[in-house]
């Protein structure tokens, strides 16, 4: 099952102030050439909640969420407007990822997050 990331942030009115979901959220990488900002999300892990009665009905996914920009203002303001979208449906385990990439000349903001996702 594929977590429905791509749905709830192309539905948040706040979220489409400071970026252009459609054309920026892309799943395990942006395509080459993607100009800044923009969203890459991926799932890092995963577990089926098992029954010994029946099969399991619900999976705990855990995905990421980076946000690239070339300025650290930019990709904290979009990290965060996804954030507050997300840990609607999620809940948020390591809120704080911050990189910077000197070759690409872009800053990185993410965090993880776990979606209990229903079969």
């Amino acid at each position: 099952m594929s977590l429905p990331i791509y749905r709830a942030l192309k539905a948040d009115a706040a979220l489409a102030l400071l970026i252009d979901v459609e054309a920026k959220l892309h799943e395990d990488v942006a395509p080459h050439g993607t100009a800044p900002p923009y969203i890459v999300w991926q799932a890092i892990s995963g577990q089926a909640n098992n029954h010994l009665d029946e099969p399991a009905n619900f999976d705990d996914t855990q995905y990421q969420i980076m946000v690239y920009a070339t300025d650290a203002k930019t990709a904290y303001a979009i990290r965060d407007a996804v954030r507050t979208v997300l840990e609607q449906k999620s809940w948020i385990l390591n809120p704080s990822i911050n990189q910077h990439d000197s070759k690409a000349k872009l800053y990185g903001r993410g965090f993880d997050a776990n979606w209990i996702l229903a079969r």
